[in-house]
């Protein structure tokens, strides 16, 4: 890890400071959720108005 002071705080490079990985399909995960979210909230308008 390279860290380095610069004032008052140590900035380190991007690829050190990421927490997560990216990758297994985290974005369709992400974009089944959302579209399961969508339909739930349509299940519930056509029971409340239908």
């Amino acid at each position: 890890m390279s860290a380095r002071k610069v004032g008052e705080h140590v900035e380190i490079p991007k690829e050190d400071a990421r927490a997560g990985e990216t990758g297994h399909h985290v974005r369709y995960i992400l974009a089944a959720g959302i579209v399961l979210v969508l339909l739930g909230f349509g299940a519930m308008a056509l029971g409340w108005f239908g």
